[in-house]
C-alpha cells in the first residue's frame, strides 16, 4: 500500500540556530598542591612515561575544536550537522576528563568514560546517514507541551549504535575490552583494585590512586583510538568546515597513531581463543617502567 504523501510528517519545526563552543582548548592541568601526595606523583610519573601520547591528545582535541569553530556559519546549519554534534560534544567532553581521570591514576573512573565515548561515537556516524530519520522524529516532537503533566516534554529519544562500532576493524577489540573491563566482573575488578595479589594471598587496594604504567598506556592508547577516528569523520563527513591544513593535520596524526599504538614495548589487550572461547590477554603488564612485564589472561 503507498502511504498518503499527505499525512507524511513534515520536517521538525526548530532552526538550526548558531553553535556555542569553548574559546579554546583546555591543557591537561596538574593536581593542586593540597591535592593528596599519590594523585600529585601519578600525573608526574603518566607525564613523565608518556609524553608523546599526551601531546597527542591535546593536539587532536585542539583540532576537533578548531574545526567546530570553522563551523559555525550559517552554511553548515542543516539536521544532519546538528545531529553529529550534539554526540561530538559528548566524545569531546568525556575525552577531557578521561584524559585527567587517566593522567591522576583514577583508571576505574576512566574505563566507563571510554566504553561511552565509543557509543557516542558510533551514534554520531550512524545518526547522519540512512537513520537520520530517526533524529528527526526525535526532534518533531521535542520541547512540546505536555499538558497532562504540566512540563516540557523533551522525549528520551532511545537511540542505540553500539554496532557502529563494535563492526569496524580499528575499534571493536577496544570496544569489547572497555565493555568488558567496565562490569562488574571479578577478575576486571581484582587487576583494578587488586594489584599485588597471587595465589596466596588476596590484596585489595582500595581506591587506589597509585601510578600503573600499563593501565595508563591500555587506557591512553585506547583513548588514541577513539579521537583518531572522531577526527576522521570530523574531517571526512562534508558536514564542518574543514581546511586543507587541517587535513594535513589528521594525516600527521594518523601516521603517530600507529607508530605510537604498534610499539613493542607497550602495554596491550587482545583477544585470543583458549579452550574453546575468547579471553582477553594483556601483554607487557607492569606497573612501573623499569618493571618487569608479565602477561595477565582474563
Amino acid at each position: 500500500m503507498t502511504a498518503d504523501p499527505a499525512k507524511a510528517p513534515g520536517p521538525p519545526r526548530q532552526r538550526i540556530s548558531p553553535i556555542t563552543f569553548p574559546s579554546e582548548t583546555p591543557v591537561l592541568a596538574k593536581p593542586r598542591d593540597d591535592e593528596p601526595q599519590v594523585r600529585r606523583d601519578a600525573f608526574r610519573e603518566t607525564s613523565f612515561a608518556l609524553p608523546l601520547d599526551l601531546r597527542w591528545l591535546n593536539d587532536a582535541f585542539t583540532l576537533q575544536r578548531k574545526i567546530v569553530e570553522q563551523s559555525y556559519g550559517s552554511s553548515f546549519r542543516n539536521r544532519r550537522y546538528a545531529s553529529a554534534l550534539i554526540f561530538w560534544s559528548r566524545v569531546y567532553s568525556a575525552g577531557l576528563e578521561a584524559r585527567t581521570l587517566t593522567a591522576r591514576a583514577s583508571y576505574s573512573a576512566a574505563l566507563p568514560l571510554l566504553r561511552a565515548m565509543m557509543e557516542w561515537l558510533g551514534a554520531e556516524q550512524a545518526v547522519v546517514g540512512d537513520e537520520q530519520v530517526e533524529f528527526e522524529d526525535w526532534l518533531r516532537d521535542a520541547w512540546s507541551n505536555n499538558q497532562e503533566h504540566h512540563v516540557t516534554e523533551i522525549g528520551m529519544g532511545q537511540y542505540m549504535a553500539g554496532q557502529q562500532i563494535a563492526m569496524a576493524p580499528e575499534t571493536a577489540d577496544a570496544y569489547r575490552a572497555v565493555s568488558e573491563l567496565s562490569r562488574s566482573h571479578f577478575g576486571a575488578s581484582a587487576l583494578l583494585s587488586a594489584d599485588g595479589s597471587h595465589d596466596k594471598r588476596f590484596l585489595v587496594n582500595w581506591s587506589d590512586e597509585a601510578f600503573h604504567l600499563g593501565w595508563a598506556q591500555l587506557l591512553i592508547g585506547w583513548q588514541i583510538v577513539i579521537q583518531d577516528r572522531q577526527c576522521r569523520f570530523a574531517v571526512g563527513s562534508g558536514l564542518f568546515g574543514v581546511e586543507s591544513e587541517d587535513r594535513q593535520e589528521y594525516q600527521r596524526l594518523h601516521r603517530q597513531t600507529q607508530s605510537l599504538l604498534e610499539d613493542n614495548r607497550r602495554c596491550k589487550a587482545t583477544w585470543i581463543i583458549d579452550n574453546g572461547r575468547q579471553r582477553l590477554l594483556i601483554d607487557n603488564y607492569r606497573r612501573q617502567p623499569s618493571g618487569a612485564p608479565k602477561r595477565i589472561l582474563l
